[in-house]
């Protein structure tokens, strides 16, 4: 029987994968058995202060409680963090990843760089006005500290690291995680598929359901989609 992980993006939940994971649960892998569908729901944010490893913590012990010591995992955004941290840890976990709109490479632009300098200057000169993201902006104080845990971290080395097959699915109007970010882990896994939705956004999943449904089943079972 083939175990697949999903694992959802920040302040999604065991439902965020619903129309996808609900199709697997119903289907057959190559072996002609049912798919193993698991997909835990993260504390994002959690009630105490958490960092990736916190999170890896996590599904490890999700995994140890299912008996599930091998899986196919597809992960959205928040989610590939958690796919870079397990993979190091566990290189033989994952038998295959789907990685769509996935984060955890810094992907500051120069103007993004220039706006984070004068937010700062200005705070320095007494202004309280409110910065960060929204994400970030209706946290609490663990929640921002979590936050801040996370974003900052590069996962490039970890994400190097990976070896079991990839495909990437992006959302070409993605503005959270922008599809500069898909090359870039497409030539840090060198072997990684990438496939690009040109009217898809940050929820490629989502935008465009039967399609991504298609990819993941041909890539599950190794052929072209």
């Amino acid at each position: 029987m083939t175990t697949i992980l999903f694992l959802h993006g920040w302040g999604g939940n065991a439902d965020s994968f619903a129309p996808i994971s609900n199709y697997f649960a119903r289907t057959c892998d190559e072996q002609g058995k049912p798919y193993q569908v698991l997909a835990p729901t993260l504390p994002c944010p959690p009630s105490a202060v958490y960092n990736l490893e916190d999170y890896a913590d996590d599904v490890d012990k999700y995994l140890q409680d299912h008996q599930v010591a091998r899986c196919v995992v597809v992960a959205h955004s928040f989610g590939a963090r958690l796919v870079a941290v397990l993979n190091a840890r566990h290189p033989k976990l994952f038998t295959k990843i789907v990685i769509t709109g996935g984060a955890g490479l810094r992907s500051r632009s120069f103007w993004m760089w220039l706006k984070i300098r004068w937010y700062k200057l200005w705070r320095q000169l007494g202004w309280r006005g409110t910065g960060g993201s929204a994400d970030y902006r209706c946290l609490d104080a663990n929640g921002k500290r979590t936050f801040q845990n996370i974003v900052n971290r590069d996962l490039m080395a970890e994400f190097r690291q990976i070896s079991a097959p990839v495909l990437l699915i992006w959302g070409a109007r993605d503005r959270a995680t922008p599809i500069i970010l898909c090359r870039r882990l497409g030539r840090l896994i060198p072997h990684a598929q990438s496939i690009i939705y040109k009217k898809a956004g940050h929820f490629a999943y989502l935008d465009c359901a039967a399609r991504f449904i298609s990819d993941v089943n041909c890539f599950l079972r190794g052929v072209k989609s």
